[in-house]
């Protein structure tokens, strides 16, 4: 992990704080979004410190690594189960920002799914 990346996320996150906070001071946003908007900005500010330690405790590991050289592990399976974590949190994100505030998931998910007569006479 780079020490810079940290820096570039943290960055980001405090600009989409700035961001966020001048789009509701001049009204092109109502407080209703303010939750999803401070869950981002947060989301950003803290994966940089995040990266950071994860910098460091690589630069750590490396300096053990050098000094005793050990066998590689063996974690290909860690990208699968990368990539499935990955989706879970985007399919979060997705329904989170779709659905308005103050209505139920439930609720949500009855108005959203499809009705029996959806595709009746569109087939002939």
């Amino acid at each position: 992990m780079n020490a810079s990346m940290s820096q570039q996320m943290t960055i980001l996150g405090l600009v989409a704080t700035i961001f966020y906070g001048v789009m509701i001071g001049t009204g092109q946003f109502s407080l209703d979004l303010m939750p999803q908007f401070i869950i981002s900005a947060m989301i950003f500010l803290t994966s940089g410190r995040i990266m950071r330690k994860a910098s460091r405790q690589v630069a750590r590991t490396k300096q053990d690594e050098d000094s005793a050289e050990r066998k590689p592990l063996d974690l290909s399976w860690l990208r699968y189960l990368n990539r499935i974590a990955a989706f879970f949190a985007f399919v979060l994100l997705a329904v989170l920002l779709v659905k308005p505030i103050g209505v139920p998931l439930d609720e949500f998910v009855i108005h959203v799914t499809a009705a029996d007569h959806f595709f009746a006479g569109a087939v002939p």
